[in-house]
């Protein structure tokens, strides 16, 4: 497979548009995930998530994964009587927000560029308003769009989509820069692989499969300067205990996370929070929530437990 290779070139050469100084993590962050599909599908893959664990070992780092498919930046349709994202952030103690938007606004074309940009500042400032840490904003990293992968018919060949992304990535760059928050594009990198023929990297031409994440993470903790706290010399330990210790975090992430998604996202929410969610007394299900917030907590302390072996960005590739 070319994309190991091409992975390597693209570390090697790409720039990275993310500038952010001081580190971006600091000793027991609490991380929160958002946005779209892209977002929602990393709880599924833990690719990026077992890298933050493996740049920064012993910052006990708390990641939670707020993303649904659909999100966008000023839509995001909940069932009835779901708690609000302001509760759920400040449930979590956040300290970061990792915003994934952009996709799926990109199709409203040119007539939504400027209604998108004017959302992405209002939402950028409402957040910054909050301490959901209860003394700081949030520190806030918007994260771009991928680019749009020809996959042949019947699907979209993506050309002229791409055109228009550029826009709306720009767009979220200039965000960036008003608000001097860390951007990381993930368009150029995807695209530049795309066009290198380093694919399929999607399943459908906007979704990223196992090697499009692999290939977003490891571009990710490049633009964040994560790199260099990765270990990625395997010469002098063993580079089957790395992997079998890389292979161990990324699946206590995976546990935790779909953990954390029975929590967040019961299956059925009209007997959590809709009109059914009263049917023995004022409170419903107090004891089961407790028990799945102890159960996330314990799988946080799992991964905390692990070491992370000499890890590289050559991520064992799973296709789910």
């Amino acid at each position: 497979m070319m994309i190991l290779a091409g992975l390597a070139f693209l570390l090697a050469t790409f720039q990275t548009v993310a500038d952010p100084g001081d580190p971006v993590f600091g000793q027991g962050d609490r991380i929160a995930i958002v946005g779209n599909t892209f977002a929602e599908r990393m709880q599924l893959d833990g690719q990026f998530e077992s890298l933050l664990h493996a740049a920064h070992p012993g910052h006990r780092l708390s990641i939670r994964n707020f993303g649904w498919s659909g999100d966008e930046v000023s839509l995001q349709p909940r069932p009835l009587n779901f708690i609000g994202m302001k509760e759920w952030l400040s449930n979590h103690e956040t300290d970061v927000i990792i915003a994934c938007f952009g996709m799926n606004e990109s199709y409203s074309g040119d007539d939504g560029l400027d209604g998108f940009s004017r959302d992405l500042d209002a939402w950028i400032t409402t957040q910054r308003a909050n301490t959901y840490n209860g003394s700081t904003p949030p520190r806030i990293i918007l994260v771009s769009p991928i680019a749009h992968e020809d996959l042949g018919e019947p699907l979209p060949d993506g050309v002229e989509h791409n055109f228009i992304l550029q826009r709306y990535v720009d767009a979220m760059r200039r965000a960036a820069v008003s608000h001097d928050l860390v951007f990381i594009d993930l368009f150029t990198p995807t695209r530049e692989a795309m066009d290198r023929g380093e694919g399929p990297l999607t399943i459908n031409g906007i979704h990223p499969n196992a090697s499009g994440y692999r290939l977003a993470a490891c571009s990710m903790a490049e633009q964040l300067d994560l790199l260099g706290r990765l270990g990625n010399d395997s010469s002098d330990g063993d580079a089957v205990q790395d992997q079998e210790s890389q292979a161990a975090v990324r699946r206590a992430v995976l546990a935790k996370n779909q953990l954390f998604f029975q929590r967040w996202r019961p299956v059925n929410t009209e007997y959590v929070y809709g009109r059914r969610h009263e049917p023995y007394g004022s409170q419903n299900f107090p004891d089961e929530m407790k028990k799945l917030d102890e159960l996330v907590s314990e799988a946080d302390q799992v991964i905390w437990s692990l070491p992370p072996g000499d890890v590289t960005c050559e991520i064992q590739e799973e296709d789910y």
